[in-house]
Formats: C-alpha cells, structure tokens, sequence
C-alpha cells in the first residue's frame, strides 16, 4: 500500500512537471505572437490615420476639377471668339442649356448655344426691359422665368423643365458686353450650377480685358477700347484695328468660323459628323438624333484633357521632345479615360474614339508619333 502511494506521487510529479513546461512554453509562443500581431497592427493604424489626415485628391469627374478644367480652357485661348467658345463650353458642364448672347444696342443677340434644339441665331431679347435689363443694371446674376429673358426663345426652343432661367452679365472695364443665359434644360432634374457659372463668367471678363490690353500693347487700356474689344463680333477679331495689333492665332483651329450678316451673328460650325471624322479618329456615322450626345461627349474629352495639361505642363513640353508622352502621362491618362468611358462608353458615341482624339490633338498637337510606340488607340 506505502509502494502504491509512493508510485502515486512520483507519477503526480512528474505530470506536474511536464504540464508546468509545457504551459510555460505555450505562454512563451502565445505572447509572442500577440506581440507580432500588434506589431503590424500599429504602423497599419498610424498610416490609416495619417492618410485620413491628408486630402485626398480630387478625381477627373469631380465638378471642381471639371471647373478647374473650364477655367484653364478660358485661360488658354487668346482670341475673342475662342475665349468666348470656351466660356460657353465650360458653362455647358454645369447647365442643362447654356446660350450666349452679343450687346448689339439695345437687344442681345444669340450668338452662339450648347443644348439646344434649334437656332440661337434666331433669337434675340429686348435689354431694357425683363431679366436683362435686370442683369445690366444690377451687374450681377439674375433668376425669373424664361420668358421674362425672351417669350421668343420659350416659344422657338422650348421652356426649361421649371420654367427658369438664370442670366449673368459678362462686364468688362464697367460695361455689360454680353449676357450668358442658363437653365437647366428639359430634364427635371437638370444641373444648373450658379456659383460655377458666375465664377467662369467673371474669370471670361477678366481675360478678356487682359487680351485687349495685350493687344493694345497698353498696360490699362481705357473703358472705351476694352468694351470695343468685348462688343466687336467675334469675326472681326483677326482684323487690324486702330487700337489693338494684330497678334498671331493659335496653332489650333477654333472651334468655329464665325461670318457676319446684316446686323446679327451668325455661325457657321463644322457639324458632329464632321468632326468625328477627323484624321485622328475613325470615321463615324452619326444616326439622326445622337448629334447632342456626340457634342457632349466630345466636350467632355476635352475637358478631361486640358485638364492633364493644365496640371502636367512640364511632362507634355518633355513628352513632346522626347517623344514619349503616353509613358509619361500614363497614370493620368487612363484615370481620364476611366471617367470619359463611365459617361460614354455605353453612349452612341463610343465608336467616335473622341478621348483619343483630343489626346493627339492638344496633348500631342496633332502628332499621335508625339505619344510614343506604348500609346494604342484601342
């Protein structure tokens, strides 16, 4: 019985004595892992704070980039009729309709229309009186109804979904040389950004006054000259005038050609077909009413595009010389083409190949070898 108790507490001990070990080194490999983990654990949360610390940076369909991008278009064109195309193309992303309308004594003439279905050319309105007169003599942006800018333009082309619109004076050196109007188009849910609009239309102005004074070769050219330079129909741009040298033009062909008949504007614009069929893209058929889509979508690349130079001036003028554009760009470039293809990739423009375009025309001016043996149109 003494020999069976003495057994009993030798096996006792020993027992103890493996399990001791074996916790102990159980513990040892448990803390150590815990220790690892919470080693990763933390530069993982010190880099989640830190980045939600820092400002994320803007994507290619963010409406301040889109604005950013408008602004540059304005910024970049030297000549009247191209600073106002691109105050109009610019107001096109934050309107349902944008039209732009020329002082001609006291009525304002349609010059020139994004959205529309029909002839801006056609329309005018009577400044003394209705939201005109309102925006001349306030200076600032004014909202009524349509018709009270012109029953003519509600009548001919349609009235907006809410029946309002917003108008906004372009003034320059103190004097209203134009009236941008704006609504939000048939669509009830149409955009219609005022603040964007009002910036770009101020930004117009001041631009404008700075290529007369540029022109003029004058510092601060007076009250009368600027507003000369601001009322004078685009067309008459080119022509040497007594107050301002002839400067030389973009290598880039406007947008349009701009012709004058018996007291109005008229433009002459090269049609959607047309520009789809471009020496830098494929040649597009355009079915009977995907014109407007066709219109926005090429808009829309060029914004997208600008926007990559007007951030990446020093890259495109290397890209140019080097010859090797896309590689250099490359990040920029698919994220831009991304956001195009998102709008339309599944719209009856896709086929038009217009991001592209736009890629060889102004990143490469005109010459697609510019972006190097990587780029591939597909």
């Amino acid at each position: 019985m003494a020999e069976s108790q003495d057994i009993r507490s030798s096996v006792e001990r020993i027992v103890a004595e493996v399990f001791a070990d074996f916790f102990a080194g159980l513990r040892a490999q448990v803390v150590e892992k815990v220790v690892a983990e919470v080693g990763t654990m933390a530069p993982a949360a010190k880099a989640e704070k830190s980045e939600k610390s820092m400002p994320r940076a803007a994507s290619a369909d963010d409406p301040t980039v889109v604005l950013n991008a408008a602004a540059g278009n304005v910024q970049n064109a030297t000549s009247q009729a191209d600073i106002l195309s691109a105050l109009l193309d610019g107001a096109a992303q934050f309107a349902g309709r944008a039209a732009l309308f020329v002082m001609r004594g006291s009525s304002a003439v349609g010059w020139k229309a994004e959205g529309f279905e029909g002839n801006i050319k056609d329309i005018s309105c009577d400044t003394t009186q209705g939201l005109a007169a309102r925006a001349i003599q306030d200076r600032m942006p004014v909202s009524a109804a349509a018709a009270e800018f012109s029953s003519e333009l509600v009548r001919s082309l349609g009235n907006p979904s809410d029946g309002n619109a917003l108008v906004l004076p372009l003034v320059a050196r103190e004097k209203v040389s134009a009236l941008l109007y704006a609504d939000r188009g048939s669509d009830p849910n149409g955009k219609l950004d005022s603040s964007a609009l009002e910036l770009l239309v101020r930004l117009t102005a001041l631009w404008l006054e700075a290529v007369a004074a540029r022109r003029s070769g004058a510092p601060a050219p007076s009250t009368e000259h600027v507003a000369e330079a601001v009322i004078t129909p685009p067309e008459r741009v080119h022509e040497p005038a007594a107050h301002f040298a002839p400067v030389p033009e973009p290598p880039i062909a406007p947008p349009e050609r701009v012709s004058e008949s018996v007291g109005t504007l008229t433009a002459t614009a090269p049609t959607a077909a047309a520009a789809a069929a471009t020496a830098t893209g494929p040649s597009v058929t355009i079915a009977p009413g995907d014109e407007e889509v066709h219109k926005k979508a090429k808009r829309f690349a060029k914004l997208l595009v600008d926007e990559i130079r007007l951030y990446n001036q020093a890259k495109v003028t290397e890209g140019r010389q080097k010859r090797d554009l896309y590689d250099r760009l490359k990040e920029d470039i698919e994220k831009s083409r991304a956001t195009y293809d998102k709008r339309y990739g599944s719209t009856p423009a896709a086929a038009a190949d217009y991001f592209n375009q736009e890629l060889i025309r102004i990143l490469a001016d005109n010459d697609a070898a510019l972006l190097g043996s990587s780029f591939s149109r597909v």
